[in-house]
């Protein structure tokens, strides 16, 4: 393969206190409890919008914050972040849960349906309320490392190639681009093709005038596999996210799912409203973490655990995140969260999905700030610390 060389003199933008890199619901997260505990934040996303596969990406269900048998496992900014989905738009909570009560007499489950574009407006407000820095439409390149320590990040955006100092680095990426990029060991999954997009029809149309509720009038429709590969297109293969190509066909074929699925008959009676704006995979590259959580760990407890989650696809079994899954050997600042912490198999399927994913990222935020005021690298940190600031925030760290 032949190789460019390349020489440049980077402008320094500025330093901040901790840098978050993916403004998805982990990001999200990560950047409040960061600023929320005294330090400066910066947000960056590559796209135009937060909340990354909840809202860009229509996965627009927000799943358990319980263990479906009545009792809440997740609290703290997932739970505040569940509250701003519905805030602007529609929802289907159940109300027995409305006032987030930790134990209820339900069997319904502590989850709703949300608009992602209501989302997105109440995600905007609270950053900018909170004081959270942002760089829209700035993609990451590459950690600046010395001695396993990330001095801080190269971007590029409209300004041109630019770089930021940072004492701690959040990777929320999705894909552990910092991680890998720093040199942390990594582990990549393969993810069969699917593909959710919104649509109405006169039929729906009419349904919504009826009961003048607009969830009525939309469809959320999917296409495609499950994570199992139950659904699979016959003859299709399954895609790494992490390979600009497969990333490329990955994005075409889906839509090619959905075009498949047309009925130009019906044309005049039917619209798709909106497709998603970024790839819609499962799991793509996740750190080999101090500790890699696995399906046999769960109700398991854990003395450095982080925060709780249920399982998504039944009810019952609740898993306890240690943090030793949000850090990696050999890198000194930089902590991950959401689908790219340290989990294996079941695991990673039940820690990838909305909320593990705030609740990871408000751990991580958490854990960079102390680490700054302490002084101290990310492995060094005391949990204990990092356990009482997270119960103060509303976390419920052990079930």
């Amino acid at each position: 393969m032949e190789n460019y060389i390349e020489h440049n003199n980077i402008p320094v933008w500025g330093e901040y206190d901790v840098i978050v890199v993916g403004g998805g619901v982990a990001g999200v997260s990560a950047a409040l409890a960061a600023k929320r505990n005294g330090c400066k934040t910066l947000l960056v996303e590559k796209s135009v919008m937060l909340g990354g596969l909840a809202t860009l990406g229509l996965i627009a269900i927000y799943l358990p914050l319980c263990d479906g048998r009545g009792r809440k496992v997740i609290g703290g900014i997932a739970e505040e972040l569940l509250q701003l989905a519905i805030k602007y738009g529609y929802d289907n909570l159940p109300p027995e849960w409305e006032k987030g009560c930790n134990r209820v007499e339900t069997r319904r489950r502590y989850m709703t349906i949300f608009s992602p574009a209501e989302f997105v407006i109440a995600l905007d407000e609270v950053m900018q309320q909170e004081g959270v820095d942002l760089l829209f439409d700035t993609v990451f390149s590459k950690p600046v490392m010395e001695n396993g320590i990330c001095q801080g990040v190269i971007l590029e955006n409209k300004s041109g190639r630019i770089a930021y100092r940072g004492k701690m680095i959040v990777d929320t990426t999705g894909d552990a681009d910092i991680m890998f990029r720093a040199g942390a060991d990594c582990v990549e999954s393969l993810n069969w093709l699917s593909y959710w997009a919104y649509s109405t029809s006169l039929a729906q149309m009419k349904k919504a005038v009826e009961t003048a509720n607009i969830v009525d009038g939309i469809r959320l429709q999917w296409f495609g596999g499950e994570a199992d590969g139950r659904h699979a297109v016959k003859g299709a293969k399954k895609y790494y996210g992490t390979n600009a190509h497969e990333v490329t066909e990955f994005i075409l074929k889906g839509r090619e799912l959905l075009k498949s699925n047309l009925d130009n008959a019906k044309a005049k009676q039917r619209a798709y409203i909106t497709l998603p704006g970024m790839a819609q995979f499962r799991t793509t590259r996740r750190i080999n973490g101090f500790y890699v959580l696995r399906e046999n760990d769960i109700n398991t407890h854990f003395d450095d655990s982080i925060g709780t989650t249920g399982d998504w696809r039944k009810a019952g079994p609740v898993m306890e995140i240690p943090y030793r899954s949000l850090i990696a050997p050999g890198i000194a600042n930089i902590i991950t969260a959401g689908r790219t912490i340290a989990a294996d198999g079941d695991a990673w399927e039940i820690t990838r999905v909305i909320p593990p994913a705030a609740m990871t990222g408000e751990a991580a935020g958490t854990a960079a700030a102390l680490a700054v005021q302490k002084r101290c690298s990310l492995a060094d940190l005391p949990v204990v610390d990092l356990q009482h600031a997270l119960e103060q925030a509303g976390v419920l760290i052990h079930f």
